[in-house]
């Protein structure tokens, strides 16, 4: 089992590359909020059920299955907020960088 206390920071720093990335690409207010907002909660809601499902085992060498879909965790957010919002540039890379980093934090500090 996981604990709270890594969970809430793996969430945490998957928010705020998202952050980044949006604010280095010049998202809107409202995209960007919504894209890291949505990462925090995605990652962080994703990692529990994970934790309640026995989805921490690793099936290759420090990788589980709670840590693949964390790729989909951190990615998709930004990719809802880049449909929604108004022509918003570069938003692979914002996406890009939601999921790799939610993948990557929870591989090392989970």
């Amino acid at each position: 089992m996981v604990p709270p206390a890594l969970i809430l920071a793996a969430a945490l720093i998957s928010g705020s590359a998202v952050a980044a990335a949006a604010r280095a690409c010049h998202w809107q207010p409202l995209p960007l909020a919504a894209a890291t907002a949505g990462t925090f909660v995605a990652v962080l809601g994703w990692r529990l059920l994970a934790n309640l499902w026995s989805l921490n085992d690793d099936f290759m060498p420090a990788v589980s299955a709670g840590d693949i879909l964390c790729l989909l965790a951190g990615g998709l957010p930004p990719a809802l907020a880049a449909a929604a919002g108004s022509r918003l540039s570069r938003p692979y890379l914002v996406i890009a960088a939601g999921a790799v980093t939610a993948f990557v934090v929870n591989v090392v500090i989970l």
